[in-house]
Protein backbone atom coordinates (compact mmCIF):
# COMPACT_ATOMS: atom_id res chain seq x y z
CA UNK A 1 0.00 0.00 0.00
CA UNK A 2 1.51 3.33 -0.99
CA UNK A 3 0.98 6.66 0.78
CA UNK A 4 -1.06 8.11 -2.08
CA UNK A 5 -3.67 5.36 -1.66
CA UNK A 6 -3.89 6.23 2.06
CA UNK A 7 -4.77 9.81 1.15
CA UNK A 8 -7.36 8.64 -1.36
CA UNK A 9 -8.98 6.36 1.18
CA UNK A 10 -9.11 9.11 3.80
CA UNK A 11 -10.69 11.55 1.36
CA UNK A 12 -13.07 8.88 0.05
CA UNK A 13 -14.25 8.08 3.59
CA UNK A 14 -14.86 11.76 4.29
CA UNK A 15 -16.65 12.14 0.94
CA UNK A 16 -18.96 9.20 1.69
CA UNK A 17 -19.95 10.53 5.14
CA UNK A 18 -20.45 14.10 3.91
CA UNK A 19 -22.59 13.01 0.97
CA UNK A 20 -24.60 10.69 3.19
CA UNK A 21 -25.40 13.58 5.51
CA UNK A 22 -26.35 15.96 2.70
CA UNK A 23 -28.53 13.35 0.99
CA UNK A 24 -30.42 12.62 4.21
CA UNK A 25 -30.99 16.29 4.87
CA UNK A 26 -32.97 16.56 1.65
CA UNK A 27 -35.59 14.24 3.14
CA UNK A 28 -36.43 16.78 5.85
CA UNK A 29 -37.21 19.90 3.89
CA UNK A 30 -40.68 19.77 5.47
CA UNK A 31 -39.23 21.67 8.42
CA UNK A 32 -38.10 24.61 6.31
CA UNK A 33 -41.53 26.10 6.99
CA UNK A 34 -41.05 25.59 10.69
CA UNK A 35 -44.23 27.26 11.92
CA UNK A 36 -46.36 25.17 9.60
CA UNK A 37 -44.59 21.98 10.65
CA UNK A 38 -45.23 22.82 14.31
CA UNK A 39 -48.90 23.73 13.97
CA UNK A 40 -50.36 20.37 15.06
CA UNK A 41 -48.11 20.05 18.09
CA UNK A 42 -48.60 23.69 19.10
CA UNK A 43 -52.40 23.34 18.85
CA UNK A 44 -52.34 20.19 20.98
CA UNK A 45 -50.20 21.84 23.65
CA UNK A 46 -52.28 25.02 23.69
CA UNK A 47 -55.43 22.97 24.19
CA UNK A 48 -53.89 21.19 27.17
CA UNK A 49 -52.51 24.43 28.61
CA UNK A 50 -56.05 25.86 28.65
CA UNK A 51 -57.04 23.04 31.01
CA UNK A 52 -53.97 23.35 33.25
CA UNK A 53 -53.92 25.47 36.39
CA UNK A 54 -51.16 27.70 37.70
CA UNK A 55 -48.38 27.39 38.70
CA UNK A 56 -48.02 24.17 36.68
CA UNK A 57 -49.33 25.88 33.55
CA UNK A 58 -46.50 28.42 33.29
CA UNK A 59 -43.82 25.77 33.84
CA UNK A 60 -45.37 23.49 31.21
CA UNK A 61 -45.53 26.43 28.81
CA UNK A 62 -41.86 27.30 29.38
CA UNK A 63 -40.73 23.69 29.01
CA UNK A 64 -42.58 23.34 25.74
CA UNK A 65 -41.04 26.58 24.46
CA UNK A 66 -37.60 25.23 25.38
CA UNK A 67 -38.36 22.01 23.48
CA UNK A 68 -39.65 23.87 20.43
CA UNK A 69 -36.85 26.46 20.43
CA UNK A 70 -34.20 23.77 20.88
CA UNK A 71 -35.63 21.79 17.97
CA UNK A 72 -35.58 24.95 15.84
CA UNK A 73 -31.98 25.64 16.87
CA UNK A 74 -30.98 22.09 15.97
CA UNK A 75 -32.45 22.56 12.51
CA UNK A 76 -30.60 25.88 12.13
CA UNK A 77 -27.34 24.20 13.10
CA UNK A 78 -28.01 21.29 10.74
CA UNK A 79 -28.50 23.64 7.81
CA UNK A 80 -25.17 25.32 8.56
CA UNK A 81 -23.49 21.91 8.84
CA UNK A 82 -25.07 20.99 5.49
CA UNK A 83 -23.52 24.00 3.78
CA UNK A 84 -20.16 23.34 5.44
CA UNK A 85 -20.38 19.71 4.27
CA UNK A 86 -21.02 20.89 0.71
CA UNK A 87 -18.00 23.19 0.92
CA UNK A 88 -15.88 20.28 2.19
CA UNK A 89 -17.01 18.07 -0.67
CA UNK A 90 -16.01 20.79 -3.12
CA UNK A 91 -12.65 21.24 -1.37
CA UNK A 92 -11.91 17.51 -1.61
CA UNK A 93 -12.99 17.35 -5.24
CA UNK A 94 -10.90 20.36 -6.28
CA UNK A 95 -8.01 19.57 -3.92
CA UNK A 96 -8.38 22.95 -2.27
CA UNK A 97 -6.41 22.24 0.89
CA UNK A 98 -6.88 25.70 2.40
CA UNK A 99 -10.64 25.36 2.10
CA UNK A 100 -10.44 21.80 3.45
CA UNK A 101 -8.64 22.93 6.62
CA UNK A 102 -10.87 25.99 7.14
CA UNK A 103 -14.11 24.10 6.70
CA UNK A 104 -13.05 21.11 8.79
CA UNK A 105 -12.37 23.50 11.65
CA UNK A 106 -15.73 25.20 11.00
CA UNK A 107 -17.40 21.77 11.06
CA UNK A 108 -15.90 21.03 14.48
CA UNK A 109 -16.97 24.44 15.80
CA UNK A 110 -20.56 23.98 14.68
CA UNK A 111 -20.82 20.42 15.97
CA UNK A 112 -19.31 21.61 19.27
CA UNK A 113 -21.91 24.38 19.46
CA UNK A 114 -24.62 21.80 18.83
CA UNK A 115 -23.20 19.57 21.57
CA UNK A 116 -23.21 22.56 23.95
CA UNK A 117 -26.94 23.07 23.34
CA UNK A 118 -27.77 19.37 23.62
CA UNK A 119 -25.69 19.15 26.79
CA UNK A 120 -27.71 22.00 28.32
CA UNK A 121 -30.92 20.06 27.59
CA UNK A 122 -29.46 17.03 29.35
CA UNK A 123 -28.57 19.13 32.38
CA UNK A 124 -32.09 20.54 32.48
CA UNK A 125 -33.64 17.09 32.27
CA UNK A 126 -31.47 15.82 35.12
CA UNK A 127 -32.17 18.91 37.25
CA UNK A 128 -35.93 18.50 36.83
CA UNK A 129 -35.98 14.91 38.06
CA UNK A 130 -37.51 14.72 41.51
CA UNK A 131 -37.75 18.51 41.78
CA UNK A 132 -40.86 20.11 43.32
CA UNK A 133 -39.64 23.53 44.44
CA UNK A 134 -40.99 26.38 42.30
CA UNK A 135 -37.92 28.46 43.07
CA UNK A 136 -35.47 25.78 41.98
CA UNK A 137 -37.56 24.87 38.96
CA UNK A 138 -37.50 28.48 37.87
CA UNK A 139 -33.72 28.65 38.29
CA UNK A 140 -32.91 25.57 36.20
CA UNK A 141 -35.41 26.45 33.46
CA UNK A 142 -34.17 30.02 33.30
CA UNK A 143 -30.61 28.80 32.85
CA UNK A 144 -31.56 26.70 29.82
CA UNK A 145 -33.64 29.52 28.36
CA UNK A 146 -30.56 31.72 28.57
CA UNK A 147 -28.43 29.12 26.75
CA UNK A 148 -30.89 28.93 23.86
CA UNK A 149 -31.18 32.71 23.62
CA UNK A 150 -27.39 33.08 23.56
CA UNK A 151 -26.98 30.23 21.05
CA UNK A 152 -29.33 31.92 18.56
CA UNK A 153 -29.12 35.67 19.24
CA UNK A 154 -25.65 35.81 20.79
CA UNK A 155 -23.00 38.10 19.36
CA UNK A 156 -19.24 38.27 19.81
CA UNK A 157 -18.10 37.20 23.32
CA UNK A 158 -15.85 40.28 23.22
CA UNK A 159 -18.89 42.53 23.57
CA UNK A 160 -19.70 44.32 26.80
CA UNK A 161 -22.90 42.39 27.59
CA UNK A 162 -21.52 38.99 28.56
CA UNK A 163 -24.98 37.52 29.27
CA UNK A 164 -25.87 38.14 25.61
CA UNK A 165 -22.65 36.77 24.14
CA UNK A 166 -22.74 33.71 21.91
CA UNK A 167 -21.35 30.55 23.56
CA UNK A 168 -17.57 30.79 23.56
CA UNK A 169 -16.02 28.16 21.29
CA UNK A 170 -13.11 27.13 23.51
CA UNK A 171 -14.39 27.67 27.06
CA UNK A 172 -17.97 26.45 26.49
CA UNK A 173 -18.51 24.60 23.21
CA UNK A 174 -15.24 22.66 23.06
CA UNK A 175 -15.53 22.04 26.80
CA UNK A 176 -18.89 20.33 26.19
CA UNK A 177 -17.50 18.42 23.17
CA UNK A 178 -14.46 17.35 25.20
CA UNK A 179 -16.65 15.24 27.50
CA UNK A 180 -17.37 12.99 24.53
CA UNK A 181 -14.13 13.38 22.53
CA UNK A 182 -11.29 13.90 25.05
CA UNK A 183 -8.68 14.96 22.47
CA UNK A 184 -10.89 17.40 20.57
CA UNK A 185 -8.80 20.39 21.69
CA UNK A 186 -5.68 18.81 20.18
CA UNK A 187 -7.59 18.27 16.95
CA UNK A 188 -8.87 21.84 16.99
CA UNK A 189 -5.42 23.29 17.71
CA UNK A 190 -3.93 21.27 14.85
CA UNK A 191 -6.51 22.66 12.43
CA UNK A 192 -5.99 26.22 13.68
CA UNK A 193 -2.35 25.97 12.63
CA UNK A 194 -3.51 25.33 9.06
CA UNK A 195 -6.22 28.00 9.10
CA UNK A 196 -4.37 31.01 10.50
CA UNK A 197 -2.02 32.96 8.19
CA UNK A 198 1.13 31.39 9.61
CA UNK A 199 3.66 28.68 8.74
CA UNK A 200 1.03 25.92 8.88
CA UNK A 201 -1.20 27.43 6.21
CA UNK A 202 1.87 28.50 4.21
CA UNK A 203 2.85 24.84 4.05
CA UNK A 204 -0.40 24.06 2.25
CA UNK A 205 0.74 26.09 -0.78
CA UNK A 206 4.54 25.83 -0.64
CA UNK A 207 7.30 23.37 0.18
CA UNK A 208 8.06 24.98 3.52
CA UNK A 209 11.15 27.15 3.21
CA UNK A 210 11.11 30.92 2.79
CA UNK A 211 12.58 31.88 -0.58
CA UNK A 212 13.15 28.27 -1.75
CA UNK A 213 11.39 25.27 -3.17
CA UNK A 214 8.17 25.20 -5.12
CA UNK A 215 4.89 27.10 -4.85
CA UNK A 216 1.60 25.18 -4.99
CA UNK A 217 3.21 21.73 -5.12
CA UNK A 218 1.08 18.69 -6.10
CA UNK A 219 -1.27 17.20 -3.45
CA UNK A 220 1.08 14.25 -2.88
CA UNK A 221 3.57 16.62 -1.26
CA UNK A 222 1.07 17.32 1.54
CA UNK A 223 -0.41 13.81 1.64
CA UNK A 224 0.14 13.24 5.37
CA UNK A 225 -1.46 16.56 6.38
CA UNK A 226 -4.37 16.21 3.96
CA UNK A 227 -4.96 12.66 5.13
CA UNK A 228 -5.04 13.82 8.75
CA UNK A 229 -7.46 16.67 8.04
CA UNK A 230 -9.77 14.28 6.14
CA UNK A 231 -9.69 11.85 9.05
CA UNK A 232 -10.68 14.63 11.47
CA UNK A 233 -13.52 15.52 9.13
CA UNK A 234 -14.68 11.89 9.07
CA UNK A 235 -14.41 11.48 12.84
CA UNK A 236 -16.53 14.58 13.38
CA UNK A 237 -19.21 13.33 10.98
CA UNK A 238 -19.15 9.91 12.65
CA UNK A 239 -19.68 11.56 16.03
CA UNK A 240 -22.64 13.45 14.62
CA UNK A 241 -24.02 10.21 13.20
CA UNK A 242 -23.43 7.88 16.15
CA UNK A 243 -23.57 9.96 19.33
CA UNK A 244 -25.44 13.20 18.72
CA UNK A 245 -28.55 11.15 17.93
CA UNK A 246 -28.62 9.65 21.42
CA UNK A 247 -27.94 13.07 22.95
CA UNK A 248 -30.94 14.48 21.11
CA UNK A 249 -33.13 12.08 23.09
CA UNK A 250 -33.11 14.72 25.82
CA UNK A 251 -35.35 16.81 23.58
CA UNK A 252 -37.87 13.98 23.41
CA UNK A 253 -37.75 13.51 27.18
CA UNK A 254 -38.32 17.22 27.83
CA UNK A 255 -41.40 17.19 25.59
CA UNK A 256 -42.57 14.15 27.54
CA UNK A 257 -42.25 16.10 30.79
CA UNK A 258 -44.58 18.68 29.25
CA UNK A 259 -47.08 15.88 28.58
CA UNK A 260 -46.81 14.74 32.19
CA UNK A 261 -47.83 18.22 33.28
CA UNK A 262 -51.12 17.57 31.46
CA UNK A 263 -51.84 14.21 33.13
CA UNK A 264 -54.79 13.83 35.49
CA UNK A 265 -54.04 15.09 38.99
CA UNK A 266 -50.65 16.59 38.05
CA UNK A 267 -49.22 19.01 40.63
CA UNK A 268 -46.08 21.10 40.64
CA UNK A 269 -44.87 19.26 43.76
CA UNK A 270 -45.11 15.81 42.19
CA UNK A 271 -45.12 16.05 38.39
CA UNK A 272 -41.33 15.62 38.12
CA UNK A 273 -41.04 12.83 40.70
CA UNK A 274 -39.37 9.57 39.72
CA UNK A 275 -41.84 6.74 40.14
CA UNK A 276 -40.77 3.39 41.57
CA UNK A 277 -40.44 0.60 38.99
CA UNK A 278 -42.86 -1.82 40.65
CA UNK A 279 -45.19 -3.30 37.99
CA UNK A 280 -48.31 -5.38 38.34
CA UNK A 281 -48.22 -8.90 36.85
CA UNK A 282 -45.39 -11.39 36.43
CA UNK A 283 -44.48 -10.90 32.76
CA UNK A 284 -44.79 -14.59 31.89
CA UNK A 285 -47.66 -14.28 29.41
CA UNK A 286 -49.98 -11.85 27.63
CA UNK A 287 -52.56 -12.36 30.37
CA UNK A 288 -50.08 -11.59 33.17
CA UNK A 289 -47.93 -9.01 31.35
CA UNK A 290 -46.05 -6.50 33.47
CA UNK A 291 -47.99 -3.26 33.70
CA UNK A 292 -47.24 0.13 35.28
CA UNK A 293 -50.70 1.52 36.13
CA UNK A 294 -49.32 4.85 37.36
CA UNK A 295 -47.32 5.65 34.22
CA UNK A 296 -48.49 9.00 32.90
CA UNK A 297 -47.10 8.72 29.37
CA UNK A 298 -45.89 5.91 27.08
CA UNK A 299 -42.33 7.19 27.45
CA UNK A 300 -42.56 7.04 31.24
CA UNK A 301 -43.87 3.46 30.92
CA UNK A 302 -40.84 2.65 28.75
CA UNK A 303 -38.48 4.28 31.27
CA UNK A 304 -40.05 2.23 34.08
CA UNK A 305 -39.74 -0.90 31.95
CA UNK A 306 -36.03 -0.37 31.31
CA UNK A 307 -35.35 0.48 34.94
CA UNK A 308 -37.28 -2.58 36.13
CA UNK A 309 -35.34 -4.89 33.81
CA UNK A 310 -32.06 -3.43 35.02
CA UNK A 311 -32.92 -3.48 38.72
CA UNK A 312 -34.30 -7.02 38.47
CA UNK A 313 -31.12 -8.19 36.74
CA UNK A 314 -33.05 -9.41 33.68
CA UNK A 315 -30.70 -9.49 30.68
CA UNK A 316 -32.35 -8.53 27.38
CA UNK A 317 -30.78 -10.53 24.53
CA UNK A 318 -32.71 -9.21 21.55
CA UNK A 319 -34.85 -6.40 20.23
CA UNK A 320 -38.26 -5.57 21.63
CA UNK A 321 -41.13 -7.08 19.60
CA UNK A 322 -44.57 -5.57 19.26
CA UNK A 323 -47.18 -8.21 20.09
CA UNK A 324 -50.23 -6.27 18.97
CA UNK A 325 -53.21 -4.60 20.62
CA UNK A 326 -55.88 -6.26 22.73
CA UNK A 327 -58.52 -5.12 25.25
CA UNK A 328 -57.28 -1.55 25.22
CA UNK A 329 -53.59 -2.38 25.74
CA UNK A 330 -50.49 -2.40 23.53
CA UNK A 331 -48.28 -5.43 24.15
CA UNK A 332 -44.50 -5.76 23.82
CA UNK A 333 -42.30 -8.82 24.26
CA UNK A 334 -38.66 -8.66 25.34
CA UNK A 335 -36.47 -11.71 24.63
CA UNK A 336 -34.31 -12.25 27.72
CA UNK A 337 -31.85 -14.78 29.11
CA UNK A 338 -34.72 -16.28 31.14
CA UNK A 339 -37.22 -16.37 28.27
CA UNK A 340 -39.75 -13.96 26.78
CA UNK A 341 -40.98 -11.24 29.14
CA UNK A 342 -44.30 -9.50 28.43
CA UNK A 343 -45.19 -5.85 29.06
CA UNK A 344 -48.32 -3.87 28.27
CA UNK A 345 -49.18 -0.18 28.07
CA UNK A 346 -52.53 1.60 28.20
CA UNK A 347 -53.68 2.20 24.62
CA UNK A 348 -55.47 5.39 25.65
CA UNK A 349 -52.12 6.87 26.72
CA UNK A 350 -50.51 5.87 23.43
CA UNK A 351 -53.32 7.43 21.39
CA UNK A 352 -53.25 10.61 23.46
CA UNK A 353 -49.51 10.78 22.97
CA UNK A 354 -49.71 10.49 19.18
CA UNK A 355 -52.90 12.41 18.42
CA UNK A 356 -52.08 15.86 17.07
CA UNK A 357 -48.81 16.06 19.00
CA UNK A 358 -46.81 14.61 16.09
CA UNK A 359 -44.53 12.58 18.32
CA UNK A 360 -42.49 11.44 15.32
CA UNK A 361 -41.45 15.04 14.73
CA UNK A 362 -39.48 14.90 17.97
CA UNK A 363 -38.39 11.28 18.10
CA UNK A 364 -37.82 10.52 14.42
CA UNK A 365 -36.76 13.71 12.73
CA UNK A 366 -34.35 15.36 15.15
CA UNK A 367 -31.41 14.21 13.05
CA UNK A 368 -31.42 12.96 9.47
CA UNK A 369 -29.59 9.77 10.41
CA UNK A 370 -32.66 8.58 12.32
CA UNK A 371 -34.48 7.90 9.05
Amino acid sequence: MNETSQVLRASEAATFLLREYCDHREHFRMFDDFESAMTAMQTSVDRNLDRTKEPLKVFAQRLFKISRDAFFLIQVCEWKITYIAQALLHAIQTRNHVSLANNTRALIEHVAALVFVLDSLGKLRNSLQGQGSEKKLNQVIEKTESVLQRAYYGTSPKGKEKDKAAPHIESECLAAFEKHVPDIRDVYDFLCEYVHPNHGSNLLVSTGQLGYGRLNPPAEFHQETIDRICRYCSLTMLFLKEQAVSMSANLVHLKDLVDRCFSTGAKITSVFTIKAAFPDGDGLSRETAYFFPKARTPLEAMELTNRFLQEAGIEVIGGRKNAGVSDGFVYDVYPTARGDVWFKANMALVLRDLAGATRLLWAGFVFPYLS
